[in-house]
């Protein structure tokens, strides 16, 4: 045999791709073809933010935006509101949990604990704040479906 290539390793190689070759009789087995291949996955959607309300968009020319956001353990982002609805997404890895409590009209809150991997859509013009109450950063990725010229955050004295 050349290269090295014993007659054990030869059979349970053909043994292997018989085996793949009887699962799937009608594809041809091409190694190199899911290596290269793009996943895609679908982490998040709504159409709904955390409060129930359907989301809504403002008029004016649409911008897109993303911000990486990283709040220090026991950092807090305080009371704000948004003007457009945004996709939150508490990164899968090397990120702390997230805290997101919103204040209703009556004053009441109610508070949600985002893990890592988990995201939430958070609506315009609902009062809420976000604290890290964990002991390392939390790392939370932010796409805004604004308008030029739009501030993303109003805090509230």
């Amino acid at each position: 045999m050349r290269h090295g290539m014993s007659m054990k390793r030869l059979c349970a190689l053909g043994t292997i791709a018989l085996a793949i070759s009887a699962c799937s009789p009608d594809k041809k087995i091409d190694p190199s073809a899911t290596s290269v291949k793009p996943v895609i996955q679908e982490v998040f959607k709504s159409s709904q933010t955390l409060n129930g309300t359907p989301i809504k968009y403002p008029d004016g020319k649409p911008e897109l935006r993303l911000y990486r956001v990283e709040i220090p353990a026991g950092g807090t982002i305080p009371l704000h509101t948004h003007s457009a609805p945004m996709m939150v997404y508490v990164q899968g890895v090397e990120s702390g949990s997230l805290l997101n409590t919103r204040v209703k009209p009556d004053g009441s809150e109610i508070k949600t604990v985002f893990k890592p991997g988990e995201a939430f859509v958070e609506g315009a013009n609902e009062p809420h704040f976000v604290e890290n109450v964990g002991e390392k950063p939390t790392v939370i990725w932010v796409t805004v479906a604004s308008v030029e010229g739009m501030p993303t955050t109003q805090f509230i004295d």
